[in-house]
């Protein structure tokens, strides 16, 4: 969107902030879910406040989304390289969140990498990437976990943007996803599009990719609420998706929490930066929440940030 807009649309003390050399970063961040029954506050509030994990200098991360594989945790995410300006997909091990592993580097292209949805299916894990910035959907087959990852596939997407897909159902030889469509002239509006992935030994790369068109023909309007924020998940019985929510002026402020039944959703709880506590973060310079996921064991977010980062190389 126009820069000069935003800006003249940013609170006075953040524009200030930003004249003077300060950046709007990310940063992941866990806690553990509580264990007693019945104290499992609605998700991503309560009073816990998150521990920031740990990070490379040049680098800030986000999108982290979590992946259970043969006993272990495993967080993937975009770690973004503040030189180059540009996004790969890290992984760090959470097998113990008391003692977190160094994330590091195991998926690169030469455009933008993020919000990297990791998954069994058919006998193998495979990782969908958003990769709106070379306008496909790809398809990655784990060669060897967690470091190693093919391309199988980068399904064209007739010139859409798509960001941060997500799995509503698997089933023997078929995906069905739902993606986030961004504007091309406004990256703050999305639209949701839902697509299929099915094997198919005779197509390209053994799989095809159909988009519902149905779908698309009764989510046709941009809005700032339709992109997705994380994986689903179950809490208190029921299938809950998250959503981020942007404004006018800006990007991904808040979470809203939807619970689903079939293909309804109803509003469930919301998220603000005000009711997230980041230990060692100043309240006050806490200006977003974007992505959230879980387990039995750990909740986890991301969080942006106004910082004064050195110089990178």
């Amino acid at each position: 969107m126009n820069q000069l807009y935003r800006a003249l649309h940013m609170p006075p003390a953040r524009l200030a902030k930003k004249l003077t050399g300060w950046k709007e970063i990310y940063t992941i961040a866990l806690r553990p879910v509580p264990t007693a029954p019945g104290h499992d506050p609605l998700p991503a509030l309560g009073d816990e406040p998150y521990t920031p994990l740990p990070g490379a200098e040049g680098f800030w991360y986000a999108d982290p989304l979590l992946f259970r594989h043969e006993g272990g945790r495993w967080l993937f995410c975009e770690a973004f390289d503040l030189a180059a300006g540009r996004g790969s997909i890290a992984v760090m091990d959470l097998t113990d969140p008391q003692n977190p592993g160094t994330p590091r580097i195991v998926l690169q292209e030469s455009y933008h990498l993020s919000f990297p949805t990791v998954f069994e299916w058919d006998g193998e894990v495979w990782m969908i990437p958003e990769t709106g910035a070379n306008r496909t959907l790809n398809l990655y087959r784990c060669t060897s976990f967690p470091d190693g990852w093919e391309l199988v596939r980068a399904f064209p997407v007739d010139g859409k943007e798509l960001a941060d897909t997500i799995l509503l159902d698997k089933a023997p030889g078929r995906l069905d996803l739902l993606c986030s469509q961004v504007k091309p002239e406004n990256g703050l509006y999305t639209r949701y599009r839902r697509y299929t992935l099915t094997a198919d030994k005779e197509a390209e790369g053994g799989f095809t990719l159909e988009e519902d068109e149905p779908f698309g023909l009764k989510h046709r309007v941009y809005d700032l609420g339709a992109r997705n924020a994380g994986p689903l998940f179950d809490w208190g019985g029921q299938t809950i998706r998250p959503a981020q929510v942007s404004t006018t002026v800006d990007y991904g402020v808040y979470l809203q929490f939807f619970t689903r039944r079939g293909e309804a959703e109803t509003p469930l709880c919301a998220a603000m930066p005000g009711n997230v506590t980041i230990r060692d973060l100043d309240p006050a310079a806490l200006i977003g929440i974007h992505t959230y996921c879980r387990d039995d064991a750990v909740e986890i977010i991301d969080a942006r940030y106004l910082a004064r980062l050195p110089r990178t190389r």
